[in-house]
């Protein structure tokens, strides 16, 4: 089984090269050379083809280790280097593992909407505050994200520490009170509203148990 993963790892991987140079992208690559079994490279190679989402070929931990090394790492100069890193960090809310939770707030300074809208996927406290300590940035499409990520978080499967977790819904419920007075956007009013509604409702499931 591991050997056939292999192949048609491999495979893909060189298919998506040539259809890659066939369409004239500048990756200065053989495809012989472009599967290479260093999960880092090729899922950077992955990812200047983002109409490519095969990323089920590698393990949680494969993913998350590369998508760290290459936003913090891949060269400024590097083919398609800013379409790569933003696709890292798209990549690493997918995961849903918190290991990649402090690169993606680090993100909210170099690709704010993305790692806005991915930290939804963390519901624990950490991302929370994270969250709601974006939402007066002065963009407003960073603001929708941070308002987007606070709606669509889900409440925790299991809550280590209760009393934490409801204080940080308490402090964001009471930031997004206040900010909701003065948002200037009325859409991005409107989904902050929805994002105090979510968070009182995972306080009150908080209580519940």
């Amino acid at each position: 089984m591991i050997f056939r993963e292999n192949i048609m790892k491999r495979f893909t991987l060189l298919m998506i090269t040539a259809m890659l140079l066939v369409s004239g992208a500048a990756y200065s690559q053989s495809i012989s050379g472009a599967a290479t079994g260093d999960p880092v490279r090729d899922i950077r190679l992955m990812l200047t083809a983002p109409d490519n989402g095969m990323f089920e070929f590698w393990s949680t931990d494969e993913i998350v280790n590369a998508v760290i090394e290459i936003y913090y790492n891949d060269p400024v100069d590097a083919d398609f280097h800013e379409q790569v890193v933003y696709g890292a960090v798209v990549l690493a809310g997918k995961t849903g593992d918190d290991r990649v939770l402090d690169m993606l707030i680090d993100a909210i300074d170099t690709h704010p909407t993305a790692a806005l809208y991915a930290l939804g996927n963390f519901p624990n406290v950490k991302a929370l505050n994270a969250l709601v300590g974006s939402i007066r940035l002065e963009d407003p499409s960073a603001r929708e994200n941070a308002a987007e990520g606070l709606r669509m978080m889900g409440a925790p499967s299991e809550i280590e520490d209760v009393d934490a977790w409801v204080a940080a819904l308490d402090h964001g419920i009471a930031e997004l009170t206040s900010w909701i007075a003065v948002e200037p956007e009325w859409d991005v009013k409107e989904y902050f509203q929805d994002a105090r509604g979510n968070l009182q409702l995972m306080r009150q499931k908080a209580l519940s148990h």
